[in-house]
């Protein structure tokens, strides 16, 4: 008599050998090993679901990942997400080949699986935790009076702040005070779905500490819903457009404009992952954001770039904003221009966004003297200062000692006589007793040193010289600039210059 013994696997045992296949690899690779958390089980849970419903890619996307953490409780921004679908006869088999799991510490995880028919989806969640957060309500009928998020920092994070994206995409800030029951901040939802995000500082600058949803209002049900996808190309770049300046104002930083070139540029490479199936910030044949720049003859003092991919284009910077090296590309005060590009890949149908920042190097028109107070102006509008008087004789000064710099070949504050440039400063405002002289070679008028005269809140009035010519040292049509920073006595006028006209050669 011979016997035919079947085994079937229950979604428990596969979770209880999926939990046991990752504290295994932890421990092969000198890890501490994560602590099983209920809240990234549940998420974990929902996810595999969605994967045996849909396909994994839709179940790894960032906002899917925060919507299922969201609504079970959990806080951890950005968690590694790892989506498998396999036969029940092979699933043990697939759990085994994930080798890199520990490839980054991890403080939590979470493992869950769901079944349909003969497949099998596991989705485990990793995340390294920075905070721990207090229970609260992620979901209300009407809007609450107010919502108060408190939670104790990891360290070595030591402050936090907090920020809150309306549904209508506006971004707001909020203090978060240290309490007895950790860094406590308030804020009045919207009707609709906020995104919170608790952003703490620690030794290594900043980063996500927490990322969740709260839903005022009617509940829907699916992430998928809780973002409307723009109908065309050019709705979606508007709206990618508004919320990146919504995140820049709220960090006090100027603006950025839309640029064609960068547009051009960014739409490009766009394609070309879409059409090629790769998504990298280097291309197969090694081609780099700099060489993008360098073949659309685009000139930059400074540049980023951003990929992101989802269903849509608000799904895939979703994830860009959230991304902490992602988000200091859209941070970046030097930034001042915006391109974006939109492509979607046909193998899986997923939006592939490419957002290029660039700070181009503008030669400041019919005025680029007026173009470099004006960037000196905005220097000190983000520090909070108030702007600059422009001193007549101290323009004069600058104006002057620029164009000998440019003769003479030298960078220098020295006279020709041998005296100081601040010497003639104090002989030609006797009141003042405080002065700076900052020099530079630029390439644009917009590029002025951000020095720490610029910055010092004791000066009151300024002068500044330009003249562009050829160097044998520094290379030709180079501007030489020389800014004169001083303290300006109480009563005194500073006159404004009759003329403001392009630099001398």
């Amino acid at each position: 008599m011979s016997w035919l013994v079947a085994v079937v696997l229950s979604a428990a045992s596969v979770e209880q050998s999926a939990v046991a296949a990752v504290h295994e690899r932890f421990e092969t690779a000198g890890r501490s090993r994560p602590a099983d958390d209920a809240r990234l089980t549940e998420a974990a849970r929902s996810l595999a679901q969605l994967a045996i419903e849909k396909t994994a890619g839709d179940a790894a996307g960032l906002l899917a990942v925060t919507d299922a953490v969201s609504i079970a409780g959990g806080w951890d921004a950005s968690p590694t997400a790892i989506l498998l679908k396999a036969s029940r006869e092979t699933v043990l088999e697939e759990l085994g080949k994930l080798t890199s799991v520990a490839a980054e510490p991890a403080s939590a995880l979470g493992i869950g699986v769901a079944e349909k028919g003969d497949r099998v989806a596991v989705c485990i969640l990793l995340a390294q935790r920075k905070i721990e957060l207090a229970p609260l309500a992620r979901r209300h009928p009407k809007p609450p009076k107010s919502v108060t998020v408190c939670g104790t920092l990891v360290a070595p994070l030591e402050t936090a702040e907090l920020f809150v994206t309306s549904p209508a995409g506006a971004v707001s800030r909020f203090a978060m005070s240290a309490t007895s029951f950790g860094h406590c901040g308030t804020f009045k939802p919207s009707t609709g779905r906020s995104v919170v995000e608790v952003l703490a500082r620690g030794p290594k600058g900043p980063e996500v500490a927490a990322l969740f949803f709260i839903d005022v209002g009617a509940s829907v049900a699916t992430a998928d819903q809780q973002i409307v996808e723009p109908a065309s190309p050019a709705e979606a770049r508007r709206l990618v457009f508004l919320r990146i300046n919504a995140l820049r104002k709220t960090m006090g930083l100027a603006p950025v404009v839309l640029d064609k070139a960068l547009e051009k540029i960014a739409q490009r490479y766009a394609e070309k992952m879409a059409a090629e199936g790769f998504f990298a910030h280097v291309d197969p044949s090694g081609g780099d954001l700099k060489s993008r720049l360098a073949a659309g003859q685009y000139r930059f003092s400074a540049a980023g770039e951003n990929l992101g991919a989802s269903n849509g284009p608000l799904a895939a910077h979703f994830g860009i904003e959230h991304s902490p090296g992602h988000r200091s590309n859209l941070l970046e005060p030097a930034h001042r221009a915006l391109g974006l590009g939109l492509a979607t890949r046909a193998s899986d149908g997923l939006t592939l966004l490419v957002q290029v920042l660039a700070s181009p190097i503008d030669d400041g028109g019919r005025d680029p003297v007026g173009a470099a107070y004006q960037a000196i102006d905005e220097h000190r509008a983000r520090k909070n200062l108030k702007p600059l008087k422009r001193h007549a004789v101290l323009e004069a000064l600058a104006q002057e000692h620029a164009r000998r710099c440019l003769s003479r070949d030298l960078l220098s504050a020295e006279l020709s006589d041998g005296r100081k440039l601040h010497e003639r400063v104090f002989e030609a405002m006797t009141t003042s007793r405080e002065a700076s002289i900052d020099l530079a070679i630029v390439e644009s008028p917009m590029l002025v040193p951000a020095s720490k005269n610029l910055a010092d809140p004791r000066y009151s009035a300024m002068g500044l010289g330009l003249a562009r010519g050829d160097s044998a040292k520094y290379g030709n049509d180079k501007l030489w600039l020389v800014v004169i920073y001083a303290s300006e006595a109480a009563g005194e006028d500073p006159e404004k210059p009759e003329h403001a006209g392009a630099p001398t050669r």
